[in-house]
C-alpha cells in the first residue's frame, strides 16, 4: 500500500469544508451539468438508430458497427481521462480543465452527427459518422467523468451522497426531457415528422445550444467547490507507468469489479431497449408521434416518484438490496407489455396501448432512478474503500470505469439492435420508400420480441453479480473512520518533525 501525500494542511482544511452540508442550490447548479449529458443521451438513444437507418439509409449493421468502432476508441480514452483528471495539477484544479476543454466539441461534435449532408452515401457516410462518434464519445468523457468525480468528492456523508446522485440523476432524466419534448414535440412533430431529414438538423443544434449552456453552470458549480475536493496525491511515477499500476490495482478491487459487471449488463439491455423504441412504437404499436412522444417522456417522469422514494428506502434497506430489486422490476417491465400484446387473450388498440406503455414507462423510469440512486452512490464509496486499501483517491479513475462500461454497453447495445433488425429484415431507408410502406405482420411480430424480452434478459443477468458487494453501510462508516485516523496521523507526524 502507498500512502497519499496530499499537502497535509490543505487536506485538513478541506476535510472540515466537507462536513458542511451542502445547500440546495448547490446541488441543483452542480445537477445542471448531467442535463447536457442527459440531452446527448436522447438523441444517442432514442432518435440516432432510427436516424441512420431509416432516414439516412444505413444498415443497421453499419450503423452499430461506427458505433462500436467509436466504443473501441473511448475504451482507450476513458481511463486515461479519468487518471489524467484524478493526478493533475493546476490553477484551475484537477476537474476544471478537462470540463472546460471538452464541453464546446461535446456539444459540437452532437450537432453535426444528426446534420449528415444528404450527398454522403456508402462509406464516406460511414466514415462521417464515425468521425462524429469518436469525438462526441472521448469529448464527453473529458466533460462527464471530472463532472461525476467531484459528485464523491465533495462530502464524505454516506447519506449525503445518495443525494448529491439523486440531483445528478433528476437533472439528466431533465435533459432525457428535454431532448425528446425539443425532438418529437417540436422539430418532428406531424405524421411524417420523424422521417424529414431536415427537421433533425434545427433540434439538434437547439440541443448543442443547451448542452453549452447547462455545461457552463456545472462549470461554475465544480469551481466553487474547490475548497471541498482532495487535493492531488504527489507522485513521481511517470504517467504511462502510474497508469498501469492504477489498472491493476483497480483490477484488485473486488466491490469495483462488481459494480463494474452491472453496469455493463445493465446498459447493454437499456441501449438496446431505446434504440428500438422508436420503431416499435411507431410500427409494431403503431403509435401516433404525441403518443410516442408521451411514452418516452413517461421514463424521463421517474424522478418524481424515483427520489422520494429512494431517499426513504435507503433510511432502512442497504443500497445494494434497493438496486437489486429495482433491476430485476425493470426486466419486468420491459418484458411483459410485448408478450402481453402477441400472446394475450385481446391485442390492445393503439389508443389503449399508449396509455398501458405510458404508466409502464413511468414504472420502468421509477425503477432505473431507484436502482441508479443506489447504484452510483455505491460507487463513490467504494472510491473510500479504494483509498483505504490503497492509500490513494481515484474518482476520476473509478467513474471512468463506470463510464467505459456504460459506452461499452451502449455501443454493443447498439450494434445487437442493429444486427437484430437486418436479421428480422425490418427495411431501412423507409423515408425514400414513402411513410405508408406496408411492412410484414411476421417482421413486427419479432420488432416486438427484439425491442422487449431480448433486453429483459439482460436486465435480469445485471443483478446477479451485486450478490458479490459487501460494501454495507457498518462497513463503508468503519473506512471513513479508519481514513480520518490515518489522516490524523500523518498530521501528528508532521508536527512532531517540525
Amino acid at each position: 500500500m502507498r500512502a497519499s501525500v496530499s499537502p497535509i494542511g490543505g487536506e485538513a482544511a478541506a476535510r472540515l469544508a466537507r462536513a458542511v452540508p451542502l445547500t440546495r442550490r448547490y446541488k441543483a447548479a452542480y445537477g445542471a451539468g448531467a442535463m447536457a449529458d442527459g440531452i446527448v443521451s436522447a438523441g444517442f438513444g432514442f432518435f440516432l438508430l432510427f436516424y441512420l437507418t431509416a432516414v439516412c439509409g444505413m444498415s443497421g449493421t453499419m450503423a452499430g458497427t461506427a458505433k462500436l468502432i467509436a466504443l473501441l476508441v473511448d475504451a482507450v480514452a476513458d481511463p486515461a481521462i479519468g487518471l489524467a483528471s484524478d493526478r493533475i495539477r493546476s490553477r484551475f484544479g484537477r476537474r476544471l480543465p478537462f470540463m472546460m476543454g471538452g464541453l464546446v466539441p461535446f456539444a459540437c461534435a452532437f450537432g453535426l452527427l444528426f446534420s449528415i449532408p444528404p450527398s454522403l452515401t456508402g462509406a464516406p457516410l460511414f466514415l462521417y459518422v464515425t468521425a462524429c462518434l469518436i469525438v462526441l464519445r472521448v469529448s464527453t468523457s473529458c466533460f462527464v467523468l471530472p463532472f461525476t468525480a467531484v459528485g464523491a468528492e465533495v462530502t464524505d456523508d454516506y447519506r449525503e451522497r445518495a443525494s448529491i446522485v439523486s440531483y445528478r440523476l433528476t437533472f439528466q432524466n431533465a435533459g432525457i426531457l428535454c431532448g425528446v419534448v425539443l425532438g418529437l414535440g417540436v422539430f418532428m412533430s406531424g405524421p411524417a415528422g420523424l422521417l424529414g431529414r431536415e427537421n433533425y438538423i434545427p433540434f439538434a443544434w437547439t440541443c448543442a445550444a443547451a448542452i453549452v449552456l447547462t455545461g457552463c453552470i456545472a462549470i461554475g458549480a465544480v469551481y466553487r467547490a474547490g475548497p471541498r475536493l482532495h487535493a492531488p496525491s504527489v507522485d513521481q511515477t511517470h504517467f504511462l507507468a502510474g497508469f498501469g499500476r492504477e489498472m491493476v490495482e483497480l483490477s484488485r478491487n473486488r466491490s469495483f469489479l462488481v459494480l463494474f459487471g452491472t453496469v455493463l449488463t445493465y446498459f447493454l439491455a437499456y441501449s438496446a431497449s431505446v434504440s428500438l423504441a422508436l420503431h416499435a412504437s411507431r410500427y409494431f404499436w403503431k403509435l401516433d408521434s404525441f403518443a410516442i412522444q408521451m411514452v418516452l417522456l413517461s421514463t424521463t417522469l421517474g424522478p418524481l416518484l424515483g427520489a422520494p422514494i429512494s431517499a426513504f428506502a435507503l433510511r432502512y434497506i442497504e443500497k445494494r438490496t434497493l438496486s437489486i430489486c429495482a433491476f430485476l422490476a425493470i426486466s419486468l417491465f420491459l418484458m411483459w407489455p410485448p408478450l402481453f400484446q402477441l400472446y394475450g387473450p385481446h391485442a390492445l388498440m393503439p389508443s389503449i396501448a399508449a396509455v398501458v406503455l405510458f404508466v409502464n414507462g413511468l414504472l420502468v423510469g421509477t425503477a432505473i432512478m431507484v436502482g441508479g440512486i443506489g447504484f452510483q452512490s455505491m460507487l463513490a464509496d467504494t472510491a473510500d474503500e479504494h483509498e483505504y486499501l490503497f492509500g490513494v483517491r481515484r474518482e476520476g479513475l473509478f467513474f471512468s470505469g463506470l463510464t467505459l462500461a456504460f459506452k461499452a454497453a451502449s455501443g454493443l447495445g447498439g450494434l445487437i439492435a442493429g444486427l437484430a433488425l437486418d436479421a428480422i429484415q425490418f427495411p431501412t431507408d423507409i423515408a425514400a420508400k414513402g411513410p405508408d410502406l406496408a411492412i410484414p405482420q411476421e417482421v413486427l411480430e419479432k420488432l416486438a420480441l427484439i425491442s422487449g424480452p431480448l433486453p429483459a434478459a439482460f436486465a435480469a443477468i445485471s443483478p446477479l453479480f451485486l450478490l458479490g458487494y459487501h460494501l454495507t453501510r457498518k462497513r463503508h462508516a468503519r473506512i471513513i473512520l479508519a481514513l480520518e485516523q490515518r489522516k490524523q496521523e500523518n498530521v501528528d507526524a508532521v508536527g512532531d518533525r517540525g
